[in-house]
């Protein structure tokens, strides 16, 4: 299959599919009169793969290493549930993180309001702390 036709068959350009070769995750065969990749059902059941586990939210870097851990014949599906299963717990600790910043930004918005209505009352002016960046 040449590489229009699995980009049409995946929903991906051939650009993508080309990105995914560069970054080794995939190794086409060439055909030895015009050059032309070649993707056999092999190679087009580990883009797919590689396809959906992006999906998951797996970066090129995970999955090098995914398939590297996995050795030369694939991996499991143990493996790789134990893998998604990682990718699912690092999910929710992203999750919580997020949330306790979006927790602690609401309080902060109450406390700026609240600082800003008191002294609107009082008739003075809200100054508030430059912030600093740390370099």
């Amino acid at each position: 299959m040449k590489i229009g036709e699995i980009a049409k068959l995946l929903g991906v350009t051939a650009s993508k599919v080309r990105f995914l070769e560069a970054q080794g995750l995939v190794h086409p065969s060439r055909n030895p009169f015009t050059g032309y990749r070649a993707y056999n059902d092999e190679t087009v059941a580990r883009l797919s793969f590689i396809l959906q586990a992006q999906s998951f939210g797996f970066r090129i870097e995970e999955l090098r290493r995914l398939f590297a851990e996995g050795g030369e014949n694939g991996f499991s599906s143990e493996f790789f549930i134990e893998r998604m299963t990682n990718k699912l717990e690092e999910l929710v600790r992203d999750i919580a993180r997020v949330c306790a910043t979006r927790d602690r930004l609401i309080e902060g918005i109450d406390d700026v309001k609240a600082r800003a209505m008191a002294q609107q009352e009082s008739g003075l002016q809200l100054h508030l702390p430059r912030p600093t960046v740390p370099m």
